[in-house]
């Protein structure tokens, strides 16, 4: 036998046998979950044509896709770094058959990883919902993820919910450029208020939404902590007024259905693809700040349809534990894997 020791590329790893055993059983009682909620398994396939793959301009996805020419046609493909894209294609495609549910449970590759802690080769479950733009709609998606979760890990959960419609809407009204629209969004995301004043200080636009940008990263957690600042919001105009009320009322929908949750807005909340526009929400697991689960609605083409979805990052979770073990093991005895039980 070889005693050469091969090096995997950074952020690309083996799943070796106990976690794959896992992997394996929690696959199928996803999935089955999925289908039973009413949702359509697909498998889309991990090369396309770049052109569908990043077909909705968003940058951040664009730059995390694997791109290289096609030895057949010449033209460009892609290694799909997100599965929602596909979704997209997959039901204007086929539409003509009434399904708008989809759900999947698949790998993504991407270019790089956003964290140390992060592979470069995800493992996302996921769903989404196209068409009838309606809270319900909404809350079901949120809903659904919360309850996959569920299957994964008995901690605590945590749900951020954040609207990137309402900083559009913000943005266009002081009527700055894409590149001072984008380092605002990202000193945003950093939470850093000094930084944000500092660079809005220079800016002509008026002191009332400069003050509102800068008190953003102040804007995360229970809506009585953040209600004044909410007030703030609603005075600009009346469809960022809609939006809050939205949340609110999305967020007591999903209460109704998991109490235990604790739900929290974050109006920082900007992660993820920059293709989403509206509501998008994130959870997180206790006692760990990376978020295992992202989602959020987003405009499927120029149509007007929207689709809401999410994915979680299932091997995150097989990574750092999170799964629940506590009724049987696997056990390695003299080279044979068993399963036990724990009691």
């Amino acid at each position: 036998m070889s005693t050469t020791k091969w090096i995997l590329p950074e952020g690309i790893e083996d799943i070796l046998p106990e976690q794959a055993y896992w992997l394996e059983m929690k696959r199928r009682e996803v999935i089955d979950t999925f289908i039973a909620s009413g949702y359509g398994l697909v498998i889309p396939p991990l090369v396309e044509y770049t052109d569908s793959l990043v077909k909705r301009s968003s940058e951040d996805l664009n730059l995390q896709t694997f791109k290289f020419i096609d030895q057949e046609t010449g033209k460009q493909l892609g290694l799909r770094a997100d599965i929602t894209s596909q979704i997209s294609r997959i039901y204007s495609t086929y539409n003509d058959t009434n399904i708008n549910r989809y759900c999947y449970f698949d790998h993504v590759v991407r270019t790089q990883n956003n964290d140390l802690k992060n592979s470069r080769i995800p493992i996302q479950a996921g769903a989404e919902l196209i068409g009838n733009d309606k809270i319900e709609n909404d809350a079901e998606l949120v809903i659904l993820m919360l309850n996959v979760l569920k299957k994964f890990t008995r901690k605590k959960i945590f749900l951020d919910l954040g609207h990137v419609g309402i900083f559009k809407k913000l943005m266009h009204q002081a009527n700055l450029d894409k590149e001072q629209e984008k380092l605002i969004k990202n000193l945003i995301k950093s939470k850093s208020g000094s930084e944000i004043k500092s660079y809005l200080s220079g800016l002509d636009i008026d002191q009332s939404l400069k003050e509102c940008f800068e008190n953003f990263p102040k804007m995360h957690g229970s809506v009585k902590k953040i209600e004044k600042y909410l007030d703030q919001l609603k005075f600009f105009n009346k469809d960022i007024e809609r939006d809050i009320k939205y949340m609110t009322e999305l967020a007591n929908i999903v209460y109704k259905s998991h109490a235990d949750i604790e739900i929290k807005y974050d109006f920082c909340e900007l992660k993820g693809f920059d293709y989403e526009n509206d509501i998008i929400f994130s959870a997180y697991i206790e006692n760990d700040s990376e978020e295992v689960a992202i989602g959020g609605k987003y405009d499927l083409n120029s149509s007007g349809l929207s689709g809401v979805g999410f994915s979680i990052d299932v091997r995150y979770l097989l990574k750092n534990q999170f799964l629940d073990k506590s009724k049987e093991r696997l056990v390695n005895k003299s080279g044979i894997w068993v399963l036990e039980n724990n009691d």
